[in-house]
């Protein structure tokens, strides 16, 4: 068990180490991954600001735009990570080796919420200096928890989603782009939740996202306390093991029907 773990940390630290310095290496990339979110989040903003909203408004609005990142990076980065190497070439290689393929997703993960942390704070100092946002300091502590309860279950997330995508390849990428704007909408990016219909919002509750964005927007910029917020801590803890149990199961599930069915390397047809 002990050289199971080593090997698997080993792999991660491999595969992470790619992703931050291919992901870093092309200043223009870094440039337009700020600039074009922050389009986004310039538009809500200018729109409230129009309308005479509370100054809470844009805070509400710059988190949300860096949040959604993070969707962004598991959708693309991690859902479709194992398509993307078998379209490569490099899953075959992956499979015969006895690194593990945990490790490998966990590498990705790791390498690409690095990435996307870089890019969220910079469209946070940006957007907060462009528009003056304001958040509450005193929130950092209980902001910072929630954020971490909420990566590690949005990624857990993100290797259910790449163990389907790697079983149905094409479909799956159809699935990504599919999965986007309704996700962005129950997310509550620019609004709070609390306006939909009682089992949206249940339905919205399901996704880690939903539940970290609004913790942590309630922390900056309502001044909540951890006590204040403990449903989201509670359901953050509860999805994470559950998240990584299926993720788990699904990868092993997935791998193996891909091996019998043929599905690892790409046929030309």
């Amino acid at each position: 068990m002990r050289s199971r773990i080593t090997l698997l940390l080993k792999v991660a630290y491999a595969r992470a180490y790619v992703r931050i310095k291919g992901g870093n290496r092309e200043p223009s990339w870094v440039v337009w991954e700020i600039l074009l979110p922050l389009l986004a989040v310039a538009s809500v903003a200018y729109t409230y600001m129009i309308l005479g909203a509370p100054r809470e408004y844009i805070g509400f609005v710059v988190i949300g735009g860096a949040m959604i990142s993070y969707w962004f990076n598991v959708i693309w980065g991690m859902g479709n990570a194992l398509y993307w190497e078998k379209e490569t070439g490099n899953l075959e290689t992956f499979m015969i080796t006895p690194a593990p393929l945990e490790g490998l997703l966990l590498g990705m993960a790791l390498g690409g919420m690095f990435n996307t942390t870089l890019r969220a704070l910079s469209i946070v100092l940006v957007g907060t200096m462009a528009f003056k946002a304001s958040f509450n300091p005193s929130g950092l502590p209980a902001a910072f928890l929630i954020f971490v309860l909420t990566m590690v279950a949005l990624y857990s997330l993100g290797m259910c989603i790449a163990s389907i995508f790697l079983m149905y390849s094409r479909s799956g990428w159809r699935a990504a782009e599919v999965l986007q704007e309704p996700i962005m909408f129950l997310s509550g990016l620019y609004y709070p939740i609390s306006i939909f219909p009682t089992l949206i919002q249940l339905l919205a509750s399901s996704i880690p996202l939903t539940i970290g964005m609004d913790g942590i927007r309630r922390s900056l910029l309502l001044g909540y306390n951890l006590y204040d917020l403990r449903f989201h801590v509670i359901s953050l803890s509860v999805m994470i093991p559950v998240l990584a149990y299926l993720a788990k199961r699904m990868l092993r599930y997935m791998e193996l029907r891909a091996k019998v069915e043929g599905r690892l390397t790409l046929r030309w047809m």
